[in-house]
């Protein structure tokens, strides 16, 4: 078992994360290689804590602040490796879901094993539950499950259905152990080709209802885990603060780009004195450093929320995911502008441009950082309408 001192901070991650870059990077190729994290990575990313930092201080976790934790430390792992800072940050905001469980759920991850990762998919293909005797029997198959090769449990999105053909009556997370589901190698992909994004095949697993969470109550008020974990973070609002998850990879991913950009520019006599190329150069960061500062003042705002223990504001609520969506989509732009002039030389996949091109899009088509559903949900709280529930 890995122990690691809780009073780790933020600060002392950020340096650990900063002096695994150059591995990362150096691995980064070997990574979309096994379509998955190298061992070495995934040994490395458990030694320096950095799947904990959200993870229940009862259970040898940080309990750092939600949101701010994700910029700083994806903004410098993503320059690595940018399907390395996807996992890391996946993988450790399912321990602040976790947390939100029934205590004898954290006991049943944790309990044995503080290094215990928790896997999840919120896209059910085939996946479904139905209501049985103190519980649920779920089955069937659930797309996206990055990192789940790394983990012990899956948090999974579950429509619960009464009957075979009507609708479900509603949608439940579903905590299950390893013993219940496998994993089915399907992730071949563009982008982000060593997350492992597989799929994960559940068999007639049965979970009891303790084990299962209705997270469209996680909306300020206390949660099963808010009881016995202190920090506030596990009492926030779910959805609306969710994309930070999924997003801030997007800032390390271009920060990388653009160095090896620049590092490419500056290496040829050819280049080096052109100002379009400086051009290019100095527009991209300030798309970068436009979107970084967006996100951290965001994650300002939410970090006093969780120190005053008080519920983020309904404005902030509503322009919260339109902003994440935002700024990957400024870091694509960064990188596209780059990457259509770094020359035949930059057309190999192993070329750090191509490769955060690839990356950030594939970051870019998560759902959830779709600015035409976020900018849509934050423009009809402005309007005064109902808001529509997007992912």
């Amino acid at each position: 078992m890995t122990t690691v001192a809780r009073s780790v901070t933020l600060a002392d991650l950020v340096e650990r994360a900063e002096a695994l870059v150059p591995r990362l990077r150096e691995r980064a190729a070997t990574a979309e290689a096994l379509r998955r994290l190298p061992d070495e990575t995934a040994q490395e990313f458990q030694e320096a804590g950095l799947f904990k930092v959200f993870q229940p201080a009862r259970y040898g976790g940080f309990e750092l602040d939600y949101g701010r934790t994700q910029v700083e430390l994806c903004h410098v792992l993503g320059q690595g490796c940018g399907s390395s800072a996807w996992v890391q940050c996946v993988l450790a905001c399912h321990a602040w879901a976790a947390g939100m469980f029934a205590p004898e759920v954290q006991e049943a991850i944790w309990g044995d094993n503080q290094d215990a990762l928790i896997a999840s998919s919120f896209a059910p293909k085939t996946g479904r539950g139905r209501p049985v005797a103190g519980g649920y029997v779920v089955d069937g198959d659930w797309s996206f499950s990055s990192g789940s090769n790394l983990c012990d449990w899956a948090v999974l999105g579950t429509p619960i259905f009464e009957q075979d053909t009507a609708p479900p009556v509603k949608m439940l997370w579903t905590m299950i152990p390893r013993s219940n589901w496998e994993v089915v190698d399907v992730w071949y992909a563009a982008g982000l080709k060593g997350s492992a994004s597989n799929d994960i095949r559940v068999t007639n697993a049965f979970v009891p209802e303790a084990f299962t969470l209705d997270t469209m109550l996680c909306d300020g008020r206390p949660t099963p885990g808010s009881a016995v974990n202190a920090s506030h973070i596990y009492r926030l609002p779910l959805w609306p603060i969710f994309p930070f998850n999924i997003s801030t990879p997007a800032l390390g991913i271009a920060r990388g780009a653009l160095q090896a950009y620049t590092d490419y520019v500056a290496s040829r006599p050819d280049r080096v004195k052109s100002e379009q190329e400086q051009l290019r150069i100095a527009q991209s960061a300030c798309e970068i450093d436009s979107a970084l500062a967006l996100l951290r003042a965001n994650a300002e705002y939410l970090s006093r929320c969780i120190h005053a223990v008080e519920t983020p504001s309904p404005q902030f609520l509503a322009r919260s995911a339109r902003d994440t969506s935002y700024a990957v989509a400024q870091c694509v732009q960064a990188i596209d502008r780059l990457v259509v002039h770094v020359g035949a030389h930059g057309m190999p996949e192993d070329n750090p441009v191509q490769r955060a091109s690839r990356d950030a899009h594939a970051v870019a088509n998560h759902r959830a950082n779709a600015f035409d559903n976020s900018g849509v949900t934050y423009a009809r709280h402005a309007l005064g309408l109902p808001p529509v529930m997007r992912f």
